[in-house]
């Protein structure tokens, strides 16, 4: 670490919180917010003597966070739970190999499409053909189709930490799966929802007198859709850790079939 004017010298937390204070002072300054690439927020943390593995692994790490395609924004995180779960591993695989398993893998075990890839990834959503569609409902080979049934959409995230390690993300969007559950139930999470479909202002009217009238029911009704979609996102966080499971021990991504006897159930 480079010597100070005054002959000080800075260890790794001291250099941290004055990064930090100096950014904070650009921005109060109205200074400039320059984008980086990966490549020179590499060098950078060269030069501040960082290894390049803990630096790939953070940045691994904060695409994980927050750098993906979906993103969720507004009010219904907070009312009724994330739309967004996710599962991320390390992997000793390189990302070329990894890319070519899973994305095989959507295809051809979870009836999903490529709709975008990336430097980073891919988006995926389910297979909308008549063909893929009744596979799913019938679902003679036991495959379940968890991913392309429950979710609206399905991130897959590379990023390298080395030469043959990789930091793979598996999001799921289960927006349409809330909205089933509140929706279902007719709970008004309830005047806002019902306004953005375009419900008439005497119905609403209608709907809030009601909600005022028997707010221990619909407490009651809320709390119930709020358990079942947990619950519903356990499932696919155990799915999508089940799947990075199977990529870590180099098993068969394929899920295990049911029997004929559980199929015919």
């Amino acid at each position: 670490m480079g010597e100070l004017t005054g002959g000080q010298r800075l260890n790794r937390r001291d250099l941290e919180v004055v990064i930090r204070r100096a950014a904070e002072l650009e921005v109060q300054s109205g200074g400039d917010n320059p984008e980086l690439s990966e490549d020179d927020v590499l060098r950078i943390a060269g030069e501040v003597g960082l290894s390049e593995v803990n630096t790939r692994r953070a940045l691994a790490e904060h695409l994980a966070a927050g750098g993906g395609l979906l993103v969720e924004r507004g009010w219904l995180p907070r009312l009724c739970g994330p739309g967004l779960v996710t599962a991320t591993r390390r992997i000793a695989r390189p990302v070329s190999e990894l890319r070519e398993v899973l994305e095989s893998h959507f295809q051809a075990n979870e009836s999903l499409r490529l709709v975008r890839r990336s430097r980073s990834g891919s988006l995926w959503e389910p297979d909308r053909g008549v063909i893929a569609s009744i596979m799913r409902s019938v679902d003679l080979f036991g495959r379940g189709y968890q991913l392309a049934k429950k979710a609206r959409a399905i991130e897959l995230g590379l990023a390298p930490i080395a030469e043959s390690a990789t930091q793979v993300t598996l999001t799921a969007d289960l927006g349409n799966e809330r909205a089933g559950w509140f929706w279902g139930l007719g709970v008004a999470v309830g005047v806002p929802l019902a306004a953005g479909a375009g419900v008439t202002a005497a119905l609403i009217s209608e709907i809030a007198v009601l909600a005022a009238s028997g707010l221990p029911v619909m407490a009651g009704a809320v709390g119930a859709a709020r358990l079942g979609y947990l619950r519903a996102m356990e499932k696919m966080r155990l799915s999508l850790e089940g799947l990075l499971d199977r990529l870590e021990h180099g098993d068969s991504l394929e899920p295990q079939r049911a029997s004929w006897r559980d199929l015919l159930k």
